[in-house]
């Protein structure tokens, strides 16, 4: 979807849940377009792509990346992208892993699997306090398993597995505040 009609969608009242939703769908659409290493290079294409939107049409939202949202025993727990408005409230919380191929050749063996499994879950469990503890009006837990090497677990409560592509798989799980 072109950043017009992004815009069209916000004026029309689109909440930035949306916004994210839409930019996720982007992702997957174009997603033959990127080679991503790693997490963090997934979470800076789609901070960018939403920060662009936002700035290009002037709208009252800002995305920040590892925003503090949890208190934590060392430093605060942070979500990897926030879409806060202007009263500096978290609209929209998301939580992101990836999981590279294992045949590619870009990326050492050794460095596989990247995600431990129970990791997703805590990612899940971390959105869900976002929203019971009034963070964040909306929350996402998005895992992108490139090569669906995880396809076959069983997805926690209230995800789902998303077939992507022709390899890509994505487990979905959002969280609406009520």
């Amino acid at each position: 979807m072109p950043l017009e009609a992004v815009t069209q969608l916000l004026r029309n009242g689109v909440t930035a849940a949306d916004i994210l939703e839409e930019s996720v769908f982007w992702l997957l659409d174009n997603y033959q377009s990127f080679t991503f290493f790693q997490e963090r290079d997934l979470v800076w294409t789609l901070q960018t792509r939403l920060t662009s939107a936002l700035k290009e049409h002037r709208l009252h939202y800002r995305v920040f990346s590892e925003h503090p949202m949890l208190p934590g025993q060392r430093r605060s727990i942070s979500a990897d992208l926030a879409i806060v408005d202007f009263h500096d409230q978290v609209q929209v919380a998301a939580e992101f892993k990836y999981e590279p191929a294992h045949a590619r050749s870009d990326i050492l063996p050794q460095k596989f699997p990247v995600v431990q499994w129970s990791d997703v879950g805590k990612d899940v469990r971390r959105i869900r306090d976002y929203v019971k503890n009034g963070i964040a009006a909306t929350a996402y837990a998005i895992f992108i398993d490139e090569a669906g090497h995880f396809q076959n677990h069983e997805p926690p409560k209230g995800s789902q597995w998303i077939a992507w592509h022709k390899d890509v798989r994505v487990l979905w799980t959002e969280v609406h505040a009520s």
